[in-house]
């Protein structure tokens, strides 16, 4: 336990003692996140009109096919509540909220200040017995959206670049080739590393969330915040478990910026870092749907934005990301070797 604790602690001053390593790790996601914001603070450029539907039957189109050419037009997702729908429409993810509650009542049409005319256009389409209603939204709505994807995206680059890259400069310098002649397990070792890397990346959380919240309205509420660190600590150990992979097959420092990179690179875009899934192919959209990035950004958004707390709801991605982490490590550890 004493060799656990020394070498956790050592990675955690290699880190903290170089000002350009700091930085990056605490610094760099704070930056990212207001460029960003200062970006899209008034939406997506390329923003789609999209409908959150409440209908009675859940999923029933038959109400919705009779409402027009303004509706059919646009792209419609189905939502379990109005409260789910709202979510949407402050998230800027949706332009428009429809609750057809069936029976004969009157539909409603729910649209935020700059979509009123899009508003009234829906309720047009649905005859007399349409309400519309204007509502306020946050400001920073599309920020929103964007912030679960930029904490994903700094938690895969502290977990697949930072470890991938340590371990291979420890081979090079012979570090671990002198941790071979003591008795330490392998698992010692790796466990140190995970524990250092997780102090670095709940205080660069702390940091994003803090940002995140003071310039930009970020909803954090108790529940969520904690579900924020589950999941972003569920998240590192999935990458730095790919990470570990990369380094035990990766011989140069050199090569595993190079590598890592072109790792890096493509799950971003593969992800719903930036942009929903179903703006790429199918099959590419299925393939990202499978990757630890995209299930952390979809659990983080989940429950930050959408206030879903139930974990029956949010299993099927937490155990997509316990998987990818089981299934890394014990391949990590099996193709590790203090040196070659």
């Amino acid at each position: 336990m004493n060799a656990f604790w020394a070498l956790a602690r050592l990675r955690l001053l290699d880190v903290l003692r170089s000002p350009t390593s700091s930085s990056f790790v605490l610094l760099f996601p704070v930056v990212l996140l207001v460029v960003v914001g200062l970006v899209f603070m008034n939406g997506h450029p390329f923003e789609e009109r999209t409908i959150a539907v409440l209908s009675s039957p859940p999923g029933d189109d038959r109400a919705i096919a009779a409402l027009g050419e303004e509706v059919a037009a646009a792209r419609r997702v189905h939502v379990g509540s109005e409260a789910e729908g709202l979510s949407q429409l402050r998230a800027r993810t949706a332009s428009a909220v429809l609750v057809l509650p069936g029976g004969g009542a009157a539909c409603r049409v729910i649209v935020g200040p700059r979509d009123r005319l899009f508003g009234r256009g829906i309720a047009a389409s649905a005859g007399a017995r349409a309400e519309l209603s204007v509502v306020e939204l946050p400001r920073w709505g599309y920020v929103h959206y964007l912030f679960p994807g930029i904490l994903t995206f700094s938690v895969m680059v502290a977990g697949l670049f930072a470890t991938g890259y340590t371990m291979v400069l420890y081979r090079q310098n012979r570090f671990l080739k002198k941790l071979a002649t003591t008795p330490m397990p392998r698992v010692t070792f790796v466990g140190a590393q995970i524990a250092a890397r997780s102090v670095l990346v709940l205080a660069q959380i702390a940091l994003v969330a803090a940002a995140g919240a003071l310039l930009f309205d970020v909803p954090f509420t108790a529940v969520s915040a904690l579900w924020a660190a589950l999941v972003s600590l569920l998240g590192l150990l999935a990458f730095m478990g790919a990470g570990f992979v990369l380094a035990c097959v990766i011989k140069t420092e050199d090569l595993v910026v190079d590598i890592v990179s072109a790792v890096n690179f493509p799950v971003v875009f593969l992800s719903e870092i930036f942009f929903p899934l179903d703006a790429l192919p199918r099959p590419l959209a299925a393939l990202g749907a499978a990757l630890p990035s995209t299930q952390m950004v979809r659990l983080t958004r989940e429950t930050l934005l959408f206030g879903v707390t139930d974990p029956g709801q949010l299993a099927g991605g937490i155990a997509v990301l316990v998987g990818w982490t089981v299934a890394t490590f014990a391949l990590s550890l099996w193709l590790f070797r203090w040196h070659r």
